[in-house]
């Protein structure tokens, strides 16, 4: 029996921050798996999200309503749902052990690291990510606290980053040397920067150069490519049509 091909529900790829994570994680891996794109849109039914039509589609990916949401086949032919970017993490890597590093020590940190990018850093997430917009830098939504998200990021990208360079056969340019579910949690924080003008920021040379590394990757280019081309407007995740960001 042929084992069915995976499918990650996603959102319009130019906003959905928590889809990149999972769907780099797997183009990264080489896994093959189709997409599902649910798009919401203000010309089509949905208008925006939180309307009943755009619940009724997100709906679609799980029982959470949310994405990404990966879909599998059990051996027994039955569906299988994983939810949340962090768990769908762990389940790749217990095919894809590559996906955290290797040291116990290092895991348990990168694993706590990728808690505190899913839990926290909520002023910067306050950027909405937008990989079409580019934005001047904005001083009145560059708030203390968003300053302090980045400089706590920064320290820990200038960390990891200047400990992997030193190993030159072995460093592909990512946190731990290669890929991991790290750098699949940060991904969306790369296109916040940019489209923000907020990546002069980023504190010390390794992290700077990482920041740029990512946002090169053919992985991250062939999802900015597929951003750019779409149409679709989410008023919501639009930056400067929401006030209440403004803190």
């Amino acid at each position: 029996m042929t084992e069915a091909t995976p499918k990650l529900y996603i959102l319009n790829r130019n906003y959905s921050s928590w889809s990149l994570r999972a769907w780099i994680a797997l183009r990264t891996l080489n896994i093959k798996f189709d997409t599902v794109e649910l798009i919401i849109s203000s010309d089509n039914e949905t208008k925006d999200l939180f309307t009943p039509e755009a619940n009724a589609l997100m709906a679609r990916a799980g029982p959470t309503g949310k994405v990404p949401a990966l879909h599998v086949t059990k051996p027994n032919g039955e569906n299988h749902i994983i939810f949340e970017s962090l768990a769908i993490m762990e389940y790749l890597a217990e095919e894809y052990p590559s996906l955290w590093p290797t040291d116990k020590y290092e895991r348990a940190y990168a694993r706590s690291l990728a808690s505190e990018m899913a839990t926290g850093f909520g002023p910067l997430r306050n950027y909405a990510m937008n990989i079409r917009a580019k934005y001047p830098f904005d001083a009145a939504l560059y708030t203390p606290a968003v300053e302090k998200n980045l400089i706590r990021i920064s320290a820990i990208w200038e960390e990891l980053r200047s400990k992997a360079a030193q190993n030159k056969e072995t460093d592909k340019g990512y946190l731990f040397g290669r890929f991991t579910a790290l750098d699949a949690m940060y991904a969306p924080l790369h296109h916040r920067l940019n489209g923000y003008s907020l990546q002069d920021k980023i504190q010390g040379k390794h992290a700077q150069a990482y920041t740029q590394h990512m946002l090169n990757s053919p992985e991250m280019q062939e999802w900015t490519k597929a951003s750019k081309l779409e149409p679709w407007i989410i008023p919501s995740d639009e930056l400067y049509h929401v006030p209440s960001l403004i803190k």
